[in-house]
């Protein structure tokens, strides 16, 4: 269990491109920690809300100053175009996770350090004709993949499910050189129980040496993960978020 409780709850809305049906059985939510802070993904909006979105973001992060303005208009432009292509992937949720490390748990010294990561809940269509046997066709189907990794199967309070552990490596070519940068990406497949879908939760970062905080972190979310009317709090709550005026520290 990670040092912060699980508060936030979040329940994709159906207007999301991959939850249009209307149907509980096709519901489902789940609860993150607050050190995740939701990214606008512009679904049901016009273009000029997720804009506004976007910079109300783009704020939350940076401040207020001034000077900052130029970083403002550049996160808010880098974050817009990713959160229209996600979901157009099928992505219902987005945010940024800012997790301190190290210090001690009653403030008394401050942390040695930020990590940062990404956490993302889409869903897919998958032929789905009983969850075990669904998540054992998608273990199988990773392990043979060539991307390597660590897969497993698990059993959550939901239903069954997948783990999938892999890492990647990412090179620019600079001027003075190659630049590389190593990610880690953690995994959590679930079929849905009574529907023809899939949902995926991936966390990722490229605090490669956080590996082990960040997956006890997704595990703490997979476990509260329910589908259907299971959680009346989840079915009255779109993104309970507490407002904080920097929220990104």
């Amino acid at each position: 269990m990670v040092e912060s409780d699980l508060k936030a709850t979040v329940q994709p809305d159906n207007d999301t491109p991959g939850a249009e049906s209307k149907d509980t059985s096709a519901a489902f939510g789940f609860q993150v920690q607050p050190e995740f802070h939701p990214i606008p993904l512009g679904a049901g909006v016009d273009e000029e809300t997720f804009s506004q979105q976007m910079r109300e973001f783009a704020r939350d992060y940076w401040g207020e100053q001034e000077e900052l303005e130029p970083l403002r208009r550049f996160t808010a432009a880098m974050y817009g175009v990713n959160s229209q292509q996600l979901a157009a992937g099928g992505t219902v949720y987005h945010a940024l996770g800012i997790f301190p490390i190290g210090g001690a748990a009653d403030g008394a010294q401050p942390p040695e350090r930020v990590s940062r990561c990404t956490l993302t809940a889409s869903v897919r269509d998958l032929d789905n004709p009983a969850p075990q046997i669904a998540a054992a066709g998608i273990a199988e189907t990773l392990d043979r993949s060539k991307e390597t990794g660590e897969v497993q199967l698990v059993t959550l309070p939901a239903g069954p499910a997948v783990v999938h552990i892999a890492g990647s490596r990412a090179v620019w070519e600079l001027p003075d050189g190659e630049q590389e940068r190593f990610l880690v990406r953690i995994e959590v497949w679930i079929p849905f129980p009574e529907d023809d879908r899939l949902l995926l939760l991936c966390l990722s970062t490229a605090d490669v040496q956080d590996l082990f905080h960040y997956q006890a972190v997704l595990a703490d979310i997979a476990d509260t993960i329910t589908f259907g009317d299971a959680d009346e709090d989840l079915a009255s709550a779109s993104v309970a978020v507490a407002r904080q005026a920097r929220p990104f520290g």
